[in-house]
């Protein structure tokens, strides 16, 4: 599912290897009918670099509902660990390697992951965290974040099972 590997790199933090290629993005939204991600792809080029990066911060940096550090959601889960492990053996499988600034639980490298899956496989491991994707989607709408659109489709099975 290559879109899944375009929200991995979307949701990256803002940078301009980044914006050096959002018309290569908006290409493939249209060509796929993403037409959905034109908000954030028009967010990510015409605003200030800082700015995005400042916004990013905030949103999912220092606001703990919008951790894209999935684990974090679960607070006091004694199986944390246990949980990193298997996010590890999963990618290892695929060829995969965690990377190195980021726990394995990170929501891009997940997606990155999920991309090489084939759609039914993907439903059933994105199952587990569809609340926690459905409550930071309800809180970047409170935010009106343009990132918000990455996670209407993540939160909505029906919507996710239609993704090229």
């Amino acid at each position: 599912m290559k879109t899944l590997k375009l929200f991995s790199v979307l949701l990256l933090y803002p940078g301009e290897e980044l914006t050096n290629y959002i018309s290569e993005f908006r290409a493939f939204a249209v060509k796929n009918k993403l037409e959905f991600l034109m908000p954030l792809l028009d967010y990510m080029e015409k605003i200030d670099i800082l700015d995005q990066q400042k916004h990013y911060t905030f949103v999912f940096d220092l606001t703990p509902s919008c951790s894209l550090y999935l684990l974090e959601h679960f607070k006091d889960d004694k199986t944390k660990g246990q949980k990193l492990l298997d996010f590890i053996e999963k990618y290892s499988k695929l060829g995969l390697k965690p990377q190195q600034n980021h726990t394995p639980d990170f929501l891009p490298m997940y997606l990155e992951y999920l991309s090489f899956l084939k759609k039914e496989e993907v439903l059933e491991e994105i199952a587990p965290y569809k609340s926690i994707l459905a409550n930071i989607y309800k809180k970047l709408q409170e935010f009106e974040s343009p990132y918000r659109v990455i996670f209407e489709v993540l939160s909505k099975k029906e919507v996710l099972d239609e993704l090229p």
